[in-house]
């Protein structure tokens, strides 16, 4: 017989009243470990026969015995259908709980953020900007991403406790920061890929310098390969084989700050562009730098007209 207890056990409220989730209709950490110890006692009536080793004096007696002990097939098919059942109906209701819980979470998240004169504004019925980034919100699913510029920097996560965000935000800005291109190598950076291609694509713009932003975005990305091969071994590994969108938009948030300090002939502007140009896929979100001002969206970029003559 199949030695497997899967009964329907109550559910009690005995959830941390602290930080962790709490419900007084469900116990999601005591449901879940339910679950696994009965999955697990499923899976045990087949570890005789999962450890057989071959070549064993008592190889073939380990075997017949492993075999008396396996369940029919149509105990284990009840036994699992048993468990997906109760697994399906405790999904339900630990996602039920967790929406429910949801908005307080949230507000004891952005009533700590504004105590630590956080600047922080909602930005729209599911987000809010806080600080540079973005956090958007989906309530009724429990989950939460951080984006910069509307570039998403994390993947959504589960929240289940006010820490959840913290964690997520901190780890967004530890990964924003860690794409800072030093401030100053910045501005020669961005110049060389632009001169490159204001260069090859001189007839193709008429002489105006004006150039997709998208395009200096490519270009950055090969200049930064170029510049790590000039400083080692052709066969090294190289270390800025990646460059988000999000993390080329920060460099260039950091840059536009740095322009009051540059020379007037290698300033590079930065051009909204038409209605068009936006349908076409063209526009770049930027300023995500300050939290009080407005996303700003970019189509060209361009440098001074008298180098450009």
């Amino acid at each position: 017989m199949l030695d497997v207890n899967l009964k329907h056990r109550s559910i009690d409220p005995i959830l941390d009243a602290n930080q962790q989730v709490t419900t007084d209709l469900f116990d999601e950490p005591g449901t879940i470990k339910s679950l696994r110890r009965d999955a697990n006692a499923i899976s045990a009536q087949f570890e005789a026969l999962a450890n057989l080793k071959a070549g064993e004096a008592d190889a073939l007696d380990l075997l017949e015995k492993a075999m008396k002990a396996l369940p029919t097939g149509e105990q284990i098919g009840r036994a699992v259908d048993e468990l997906r059942t109760r697994a399906s109906a405790a999904l339900s209701s630990a996602r039920g709980a967790r929406a429910g819980l949801f908005g307080t979470i949230e507000s004891a998240f952005i009533k700590q953020q504004r105590e630590a004169s956080v600047i922080l504004r909602e930005a729209g019925n599911s987000s809010w900007r806080i600080g540079m980034f973005e956090l958007e919100l989906q309530r009724e699913s429990s989950r939460a991403r951080v984006s910069y510029n509307r570039e998403p920097v994390t993947e959504w996560r589960a929240i289940g406790v006010r820490d959840d965000l913290d964690k997520l935000l901190s780890g967004a800005k530890k990964s924003l920061e860690s794409t800072a291109i030093p401030e100053s190598d910045l501005p020669d950076l961005l110049w060389e890929a632009y001169e490159y291609l204001r260069t090859i694509g001189a007839r193709s713009t008429g002489g105006t310098g004006r150039l997709p932003l998208l395009e200096l975005y490519k270009e950055v990305r090969v200049v930064l390969t170029r510049q790590e091969l000039r400083s080692g071994k052709p066969d090294r590994k190289l270390s800025r084989t990646e460059l988000p969108r999000w993390a080329f938009l920060y460099n260039i948030d950091r840059y536009r700050r740095l322009l009051p300090n540059l020379p007037a002939e290698r300033r590079l502007s930065f051009e909204t562009g038409s209605q068009h140009d936006h349908q076409k896929g063209l526009a770049m979100v930027a300023n995500g730098l300050d939290p009080n001002a407005d996303y700003k969206a970019y189509c060209y970029v361009y440098a001074a007209q008298a180098i450009l003559q």
